[in-house]
């Protein structure tokens, strides 16, 4: 793999990935407030998800081009997930004494993420040929 090809595929995956989020998280908070980080949760589980079943795909699929591994894997969810804006508001929920709301979504992001991620890596796995 050429690694100017690939920085490419990276930094235009990221740019869609990161708009992408952006504009999950308007929408979020438009319909949610801001009582509960529902959006970050929300794009790291997808993520997580999405990022099982990519990775899965291009192990599994012979003419998976390692361009598009990474522009979907590493550019594309690596922009849309945000594990930065996680801890910052699992931190925040503590600051703000909502200790019990700060460990749910601290745990539960992670727990569901890597449920999200165990389901990707299945259904990806269902829907390969064998």
């Amino acid at each position: 793999m050429r690694q100017s090809l690939a920085i490419a595929a990276v930094a235009v995956g990221g740019a869609f990935g990161s708009v992408l989020r952006y504009l999950i998280s308007t929408w979020f908070l438009q319909r949610f407030g801001p009582g509960f980080p529902w959006a970050t949760f929300a794009i790291n589980v997808s993520g997580s998800f999405l990022i099982g079943f990519v990775l899965q795909l291009a192990l599994s699929r012979a003419g998976f081009s390692p361009y598009m591994r990474v522009f979907l894997a590493t550019g594309i969810l690596g922009g849309y997930t945000t594990f930065s804006s996680y801890s910052f508001e699992a931190y925040s929920l503590g600051v703000q004494g909502s200790y019990v709301r700060a460990v749910a979504y601290a745990l539960g992001s992670v727990v569901a993420g890597v449920v999200a991620a165990y389901a990707g890596v299945v259904i990806a796995r269902l829907s390969s040929p064998t």
